[in-house]
């Protein structure tokens, strides 16, 4: 895997708001890796959108029915 490094110079003071934006950038950066690479698993999926449904309602359901137990 390739190795990227970033170096910021940051003012004295600003370090923490610094580092928080930056966290929430590649929290957000990470996210959209993991969604491209699940959009191209799915892409050759046989898994159709309505057995998704199908799968959720039952999952709902079992899950309703522990709650009501």
């Amino acid at each position: 895997m390739k190795e990227v490094v970033l170096r910021l110079e940051v003012p004295k003071g600003l370090e923490p708001k610094v580092e928080l934006a930056i966290e929430r950038v590649l929290n957000m950066f990470l996210r959209e890796i993991k969604f491209e690479v699940a959009r191209e698993i799915l892409k050759e999926s046989e898994f159709s959108e309505e057995k998704a449904r199908e799968l959720a309602k039952e999952v709902n359901l079992s899950v309703a029915e522990r709650h009501l137990e």
